[in-house]
This record gives C-alpha cells, structure tokens and sequence, in this order.
C-alpha cells in the first residue's frame, strides 16, 4: 500500500483522500436514514431500507463516473500514441532528407 501511496501524484493523492471522506459522509448518512420506504419500478413495489438506495444510488454514480473517467483516459492515450508516431514518422522523413542534402553538398 505504501508502494501505491508513494507513486501517486499530489493531485492524485488528493482526489483519493477527497473520495475516501466522501465516502465515509455518505456511508454515515445512510446509516443515520435506516428507515424502511417503497421503491416502485415499473410494476413493482419493493420495501426496501433508505441506507440500502443511498449506497445503491451512490455506487451506481461512482461506477458511471469510473467508467467516463475511464474512456476518456483512454482515448487520450490513443491520441497520444498517434502523436508518438507522427514524430517518429516525421524524425525518419527528416533524417532522409537531411542525408540527402549532405550528399547533395559534396
């Protein structure tokens, strides 16, 4: 776990803090709301604890929110390797043409 710790960034390490306490408000005000109500869905009624949809509604957010998180980092880093290959396609052209105008001077 330190090994973790110690190869985060500080903005890294912050957002993993922030989302520890973050979690932590939500898991005691669930706790705190253990009052049975009524979800319907669709054609169903289900009694079902207030914690329990509070922990539900807020898994679900952080999923989709990993998830969106996720897709853009990696279409970032497909952009960056397109980028990675247009330098190197552009270094080889360059070393060429600069061989041939050192040819070209002698």
């Amino acid at each position: 776990m330190k090994e973790y710790w110690n190869d985060l960034s500080s903005a890294q390490k912050i957002k993993l803090v922030l989302r520890i306490i973050l979690g932590l408000l939500a898991l005691i005000f669930a706790v705190q709301n253990w009052q049975m109500t009524e979800v319907v869905l669709v054609f169903y009624k289900i009694p079902l604890p207030l914690t329990i949809i509070i922990v539900l509604c807020v898994t679900v957010g952080f999923a989709l929110a990993s998830i969106f998180d996720y897709r853009k980092f990696k279409l970032k880093n497909k952009e960056i390797e397109d980028l990675k290959t247009k330098i190197t396609n552009l270094g080889v052209s360059e070393n060429a043409e600069d061989g041939k105008e050192r040819t070209s001077l002698y």
